[in-house]
């Protein structure tokens, strides 16, 4: 059952927690990913994007066995569009926080009760907008951010954390506005954290992983002195990465300059991996291009959808 309406509370609890888990054709077994989430809050909205055939079929049998709620686009809306979809729904059924979740994630057993613990430890939680995970990579298993092996602390602020896995404030949504949607898909996250900061709220990551993912289809690579890992998106997934990169350090250069040639420092590392190990490179590059000039123009009207 959804909380009461009325409810302040502030600090997450199962019972005013809503996951909102956005999904495109999902691939291997999303139920089980879903049933190890079930019982961790109070309820499961999937926003699913125009997927069909036997992947829908799976959509359908989750709906019906874990009694979550299915809310279906009839196309590809973009991912950011989703979670306002899913974030707008838990809203008005009372729940005053959201869990946001890709849909390969898999889940920790005690991802929300951890991802609350640290909530409750933190001496500024009032002005907290987004508790982020600190995870798994998928393609190693070594946690993502370092930090998960030294000290005691349960969290660090970071400007921005990544979407999947986050516990975000529907409180402090309604002050900072729903997720931008002319992004369509990449940067997303990003972006949303950087409002929130401007919005004068905060952003947390645990420094244990909680759970298992994957940025793109890493994949591990030899450089002779250490080792590192190439994304491998599909090539329409750089022309997003690309534009959205642009126009955001374009409108937050003057607030956050330093992690705004931090992020434009790792992206330019990540093309060269792209160049020096991936395949597909030709249309990777063309997508680039054309992501280049849109950015440089700020035209987000072009949805080139996956």
């Amino acid at each position: 059952m959804p909380p009461d309406p009325d409810s302040r509370q502030l600090c997450p609890t199962r019972e005013n927690v809503c996951a909102v888990v956005v999904t495109y054709f999902p691939e291997g077994d999303l139920l089980s990913r879903l049933q190890r989430l079930r019982p961790q809050v109070a309820q499961v909205v999937v926003v699913d994007n125009g997927t069909t055939g036997e992947a829908a079929n799976s959509l359908q049998a989750a709906e019906s066995e874990l009694r979550i709620t299915l809310i279906r686009n009839g196309c590809n809306l973009g991912i950011a569009t989703a979670l306002n979809q899913g974030a707008q729904w838990a809203a008005e059924q009372g729940y005053q926080w959201i869990l946001t979740l890709d849909q390969d994630t898999e889940s920790d057993p005690t991802m929300v009760e951890s991802l609350t613990s640290v909530y409750r430890s933190c001496e500024f939680a009032e002005k907290v907008a987004v508790v982020g995970p600190n995870f798994r990579q998928a393609f190693n298993n070594k946690p993502f951010y370092e930090f998960a092996e030294v000290g005691e602390r349960s969290y660090r602020e970071l400007k921005t954390v990544i979407t999947s896995g986050s516990l975000t404030s529907l409180r402090a949504f309604q002050v900072i506005g729903g997720f931008r949607e002319d992004f369509f898909i990449d940067c997303v996250d990003l972006e949303y954290c950087l409002r929130a900061r401007a919005h004068g709220f905060r952003v947390i990551i645990t420094s244990q992983p909680l759970m298992r993912h994957s940025i793109g289809n890493a994949s591990e690579h030899n450089l002779g002195w250490r080792k590192t890992a190439a994304s491998n998106y599909p090539p329409i997934r750089h022309y997003f990465i690309t534009r959205n990169t642009l126009i955001l350090s374009r409108e937050y250069i003057l607030r956050e300059p330093a992690w705004i040639l931090s992020m434009l420092w790792i992206r330019t590392k990540a093309l060269l991996l792209t160049i020096l190990f991936e395949s597909e490179l030709q249309p990777k590059i063309h997508f680039c291009a054309l992501g280049f000039l849109d950015g440089i123009r700020n035209r987000t009207g072009r949805l080139l959808r996956d």
